[in-house]
């Protein structure tokens, strides 16, 4: 990951570890993401390891009919992190006897993380909902009507006060002996520095709520959402895509079992196609893990299809596989959830395929949700001794370092495991991840 988004996940970690305010993972894309924009929601976007928004060229503002301007977002605290790393997120694995790599990105040394909170006050939105109808005939609100799209609103950000200036350190060192260290590029003793500066007003964060028209010239921002409210009334284009399962803002899903069955009802559509099929598709996510432009490409690919109604083609081998709209909007959801996790964890999935260790990291995620779901408090609790009792030295620190990155460290004597809690949405990843290639992998 970037230096930004490594920063910017961290912040939304501390600042509302288990809510909904969204990082920014593109630095470019800031001033998209003020108070007032619109912008869209991923196709097959899931709560559980947060939803991914993507910005328009447009505002609120710009779809009303002219009139008065609504008064400034209000500033709702200012807070400052200094020395704010993120090793969780870049990687920190100690892989016992073998080799130690380690990479942190946050502030410089002498840099002060300063941001504030802005929010469109309800009393502003009030009057602007009374005063301003909406622009009926727009071209952008025409366009988005016929692709059947959810349109929300950036209604809070969390920006920069100062200008100030990210490193990235990272080194590895050790004996890089263990034939899977290999894809990860750990050959020697490797430093790196990089730095980057983010200017004053930079938004890191956000929150959006749902834009909802109402007839024609009506519309209306309400303050609860869920997976049957469409941005546009019912009779036109029904949106594609969408997410199965959606939450009250700033909720958590009720418990592992509602993950487990969204994974199921994916996975259900992706087993639809021939054996054949899912071979090939596992060669090309195969080929395609640890690289993100590449992952990052596909995915818009599969965006771009569905909104023209195409089915697309994957060349892989055995044999292309013909991909339908339903089975695309399952890999656009398993995709989702492989972004979230790091190029290296990427890389390392690829290495447990190759060995067949999958079955065993899924119940390893599995039994640890099950027990700890909705436990809101770190803690150390015992771990399964039959999870690990099958595997040797090379496969278990694999393991360890697999579920490591998502924040789950675990501990041979015991055996036990830590806890914690902010980690949540990344192994909600890594297991829906799990679920696909292993699912895939029977086919091969």
């Amino acid at each position: 990951m970037t230096m930004f988004e490594n920063v910017t996940r961290a912040l939304a970690r501390q600042l509302n570890p288990r809510g909904d305010l969204t990082p920014l993972d593109s630095l470019i894309d800031f001033k998209r993401f003020h108070p007032f924009c619109l912008v869209l929601r991923k196709r097959k976007s899931t709560l559980f390891w947060g939803a991914r928004y993507v910005r328009t060229d447009y505002t609120l503002l710009d779809v009303l009919e002219p009139g008065s301007s609504p008064s400034d977002p209000t500033d709702c605290g200012n807070f400052s992190f200094k020395n704010m790393l993120d090793a969780r997120v870049e990687g920190d694995v100690d892989v016992p006897k073998t080799v130690k790599v380690k990479g942190t990105a946050g502030l410089s040394r002498s840099s002060t993380l300063e941001v504030q909170t802005l929010s469109v006050a309800p009393k502003a939105l009030e009057s602007l909902h009374k005063e301003r109808k909406l622009a009926a005939d727009h071209p952008f609100l025409k366009e988005m009507r016929d692709r059947g799209e959810n349109l929300y609103v950036v209604m809070e950000v969390v920006e920069t006060v100062q200008e100030v200036t990210l490193e990235r350190a990272g080194k590895a060192e050790g004996c890089f002996s263990l034939p899977f260290f290999a894809p990860l590029g750990l050959q020697g003793s490797v430093n790196h520095k990089e730095a980057v500066t983010i200017p004053k007003g930079c938004v890191l964060a956000f929150r959006v709520r749902q834009l909802m028209v109402n007839g024609k010239d009506e519309w209306d921002i309400p303050h609860i959402c869920n997976d049957s409210m469409q941005t546009f009334p019912p009779g036109g284009a029904k949106r594609r895509g969408v997410c199965s399962i959606d939450c009250a803002l700033g909720e958590m899903h009720e418990d592992f079992k509602t993950l487990k069955e969204e994974v199921q009802r994916e996975t259900q559509e992706v087993e639809k196609l021939s054996q054949v099929g899912q071979s090939s598709l596992l060669t090309s996510l195969s080929n395609l893990l640890g690289k993100k432009k590449e992952l990052q490409d596909l995915e818009q690919t599969l965006e771009g299809a569905l909104d023209k109604g195409h089915e697309v083609t994957l060349e892989a081998l055995p044999k292309d596989v013909l991909l339908s709209k339903d089975a695309m909007g399952a890999v656009l959801y398993f995709l989702g959830a492989l972004t979230v996790l790091s190029e290296a964890q990427q890389k390392l999935l690829v290495k447990s395929l190759e060995k067949k260790l999958l079955p065993v990291q899924l119940k390893l995620v599995e039994s640890t949700m099950e027990q700890n779901f909705l436990q809101d408090k770190e803690g150390v609790f015992p771990l399964r001794p039959d999870l690990f009792s099958s595997l040797g030295e090379e496969e278990l620190t694999l393991t360890e370092a697999l579920v490591g990155l998502s924040g789950l460290e675990v501990q041979r004597s015991g055996p036990q495991y830590m806890w914690d809690p902010d980690t949540l949405p990344r192994l909600c990843a890594l297991y829906a991840g799990l679920s696909l290639l292993q699912l895939l992998s029977k086919a091969s």
